[in-house]
C-alpha cells in the first residue's frame, strides 16, 4: 500500500527574512522622491501603469496603492489625499527596520480580457511578479516584477 501524496499549493510560498522600515505618513512630493531609482506599478481609471520613478507626474496620483521596487528593497505606498503611507521592505537580515520574515510567492497580473484595472500594457504580460507577504493580525503585501 502507497501513501497517497498530498496536492502541493498552486502558489507555494518561500520565507524570506527581510527588514521592514516604516516610514510612515508623508506628503506625496517626500513619497516620490524617496522612490528614486525604482520601478513603480499602479492601476487607476486609465490601466495599470509600470514607469521608472523619474517618470511618476509631479501631482498625486489617482489610485490607491502604488507598489515599487529596485535591486535591494521593495516600498508600498497607500496614498490618500495628497498624503501616503510608506513602507520598504529591505530583503536579507541586515540594514534599518524591525526583522521580519517575507513570503515569497509568484503573483499574476490580470488576464488580458480582465477589465478590473483597466487595459493592460503588454509590457506588464512581459514581467514575472511576486507578491512578498507578511502575515500576521495586520498582513501587508510588497509586489515587484523580477524580469
Amino acid at each position: 500500500m502507497t501513501t497517497a501524496t498530498a496536492p502541493s499549493p498552486r502558489y507555494e510560498a518561500t520565507p524570506t527574512a527581510a527588514r521592514l522600515h516604516r516610514h510612515g505618513r508623508m506628503p506625496w512630493p517626500e513619497a516620490r522622491t524617496l522612490l528614486a531609482q525604482t520601478v513603480c506599478a499602479w492601476s487607476d481609471l486609465d490601466g495599470f501603469h509600470i514607469a521608472a520613478a523619474d517618470e511618476l507626474p509631479q501631482d498625486v496620483l489617482q489610485t490607491t496603492h502604488l507598489w515599487a521596487w529596485d535591486t535591494h528593497r521593495c516600498v508600498r505606498l497607500r496614498i490618500d489625499c495628497h498624503h501616503a503611507l510608506v513602507a520598504a521592505l529591505h530583503l536579507g537580515g541586515s540594514g534599518e527596520g524591525q526583522p521580519v520574515t517575507a513570503h515569497i510567492r509568484r503573483g499574476t497580473p490580470w488576464g488580458p480580457d480582465d477589465k478590473q484595472a483597466g487595459p493592460l500594457s503588454e509590457a506588464a504580460h512581459a514581467l514575472t511578479f511576486e507578491l512578498l507577504e507578511l502575515p500576521g493580525s495586520t498582513p501587508v503585501t510588497f509586489v515587484r516584477a523580477t524580469t
